[in-house]
């Protein structure tokens, strides 16, 4: 992969998507980072990044996601720990959406 290719990370403002955002960037790549939240509540924000807030559980806001980038890595979901799972499962089972959007859109 080349340095030039751009990376969208899905989940960007959650704990793991944030360090993956970390390593990328420090490996001097191109990155579209997106979640949900709003930017003032994702773990690590970074400057050299476009950070952008999008529902991925809608297609259109997939396709804005996706337009452009080389690859994907997809983060996203809506769910917690294992009470926050156990309380809500139907809410957990809408993920599927921004994975079959995003697969549709990429």
């Amino acid at each position: 992969m080349s340095k030039n290719n751009r990376i969208l990370v899905a989940g960007a403002g959650g704990f793991i998507g944030g360090h993956l955002v970390k390593v990328l960037l420090q490996d001097g790549f191109d990155i579209r980072a997106v979640d949900q939240k709003p930017i003032s509540e994702w773990y690590q924000l970074f400057a050299d990044v476009e950070n952008v807030t999008l529902d991925l559980r809608d297609l259109d806001a997939c396709r804005k996601a996706t337009h452009g980038v080389d690859l994907v890595y997809n983060l996203a979901a809506d769910m917690g720990g294992m009470g926050f799972i156990e309380l809500n499962k139907a809410a957990c089972m809408l993920s599927v959406l921004i994975n079959t959007h995003l697969l549709m859109s990429a």
